[in-house]
């Protein structure tokens, strides 16, 4: 009777052995097939730049000193700031990149805190030939990249502009602040293959973006509202989930000295109330915030012309 139980058992394994493994086998075969989709559907804007044995895509328009290196928010492309790169390239040179696994980026393995973001960065800007200094622009998450880039490279940093910024009080934080590093990241193998078998585009089919960015024209939205629905990008951001690594590396970063800042907040803005982010413009002797009026969550999007007005006061500033 047990021999014919444990027959019985070992023939349902088998069995469920071989379906999962048609399933994997089905799953990886759609997920490269959607890729080579997106690749037709979705060429690269900009170029490829090598960071040390993976690509960082980065797209520059304009020209003149200080350049202006646009930072995105989490779980938002480098193309999201093409039509703000566009106004400020009539004054300067203006760049936006891809963070690794974001837009046509390569992926890097977690945890990927804003230490690791700004050696990205600094290793693309150096590959890229652009020089020194920058006027460094980052929009919600990507105000910590910013501020540490500027406090492991202060000499390449003229001035800064933070968007809707992230602040770094655990209060505001909450849990997020107080999980354990590497509890933060969900494990490499794990990630990896929940997208290589396509199982991460199936739970994500997409990520609305409201509200939608004004100023892009159709073919410009429809190529941004591509780039948000690629698995890639969120497996990009769960990388990225290190709050309280990220936080502290912040907090390490310092001041900006006597550089110009200028800190843009939305009315509504999620961080708080304003005294929240008014501090910020203490981090140097040349800060002041901006409570742009009439938008609710995301100035970029909302006002894209508020931080076009910021970045060019700022740039005319620095040439004075």
């Amino acid at each position: 009777m047990r021999a014919q139980a444990k027959t019985r058992m070992g023939g349902v394994l088998a069995a469920l052995t071989l379906v999962l493994t048609v399933v994997i086998a089905l799953g990886i075969g759609y997920e490269q097939v959607e890729r080579q989709r997106e690749r037709e559907r979705l060429p690269q804007v900009g170029r490829s730049v090598d960071v040390g044995g993976r690509t960082l895509n980065i797209y520059c328009s304009g020209e003149g000193s200080p350049a202006v290196i646009l930072e995105s928010n989490a779980l938002t492309p480098g193309y999201s700031w093409v039509f703000i790169q566009r106004e400020i390239a009539k004054v300067t040179l203006a760049c936006w990149y891809d963070r690794a696994g974001y837009g046509w980026s390569d992926p890097a393995p977690p945890p990927h805190t804003s230490t690791v973001s700004a050696t990205d960065l600094h290793k693309l800007l150096e590959g890229a030939g652009l020089q020194p200094p920058y006027l460094l622009v980052g929009d919600g998450f990507g105000s910590l990249n910013v501020r540490v880039y500027s406090g492991l490279y202060p000499g390449d940093v003229a001035g800064m502009i933070l968007v809707d910024p992230v602040v770094e009080q655990e209060e505001r934080m909450g849990l997020a602040s107080r999980v354990p590093f590497h509890l933060g990241y969900p494990p490499d193998l794990v990630l990896r293959t929940v997208s290589r078998i396509g199982l991460m585009r199936l739970l994500h089919q997409g990520n609305p973006r409201d509200p939608a960015p004004t100023g892009l024209t159709p073919a410009e939205r429809a190529i941004l509202s591509g780039l948000e629905r690629e698995p890639k990008l969120r497996a990009a951001f769960l990388a990225e989930q290190g709050f309280s690594a990220s936080l502290e590396e912040v907090r390490s970063a310092g001041g900006l000295g006597n550089r110009p800042l200028i800190v843009l907040r939305s009315e509504e803005s999620l961080t708080g109330p304003e005294e929240e982010t008014a501090w910020l413009a203490r981090l140097t002797t040349h800060g002041r915030q901006i409570v742009v009026k009439g938008t609710v969550h995301s100035t970029q999007n909302e006002a894209p012309e508020a931080v076009i007005e910021a970045v060019r006061g700022v740039v005319a500033e620095l040439r004075r």
